[in-house]
């Protein structure tokens, strides 16, 4: 009896033949050619960051600088998964 635990970890032995079966990768046909969906949410998270910073500099939330990059960096994160959850979970 195979751990469930264990395949989890290494799919790989947990099927015959050490194939990875359940393994699947969401592209998009954006004009005639396959992107990662992850680089589309990526690219999003981006584009929305700039925006939040741009609403930022208008109501002059400067005093979230002293945090150095973290801020962006957060903000991408948030909003790339944020665009994943929304688009493509299932």
């Amino acid at each position: 009896m195979i751990n469930q635990t264990i395949c989890y970890l290494l799919p790989a032995n947990c099927y015959p033949g050490g194939a990875l079966v359940a393994s699947y990768v969401p592209s998009l046909d954006v004009y005639g050619s396959y992107f990662p969906a992850w680089l589309l949410c990526l690219i999003a998270g981006v584009i929305l960051t700039v925006l939040a910073s741009q609403i930022g500099r208008f109501f002059d939330l400067s005093a979230l600088r002293r945090f150095g990059p973290l801020v962006p960096i957060g903000l991408v994160l948030i909003f790339s998964i944020t665009t994943w959850f929304l688009f493509f979970a299932s």
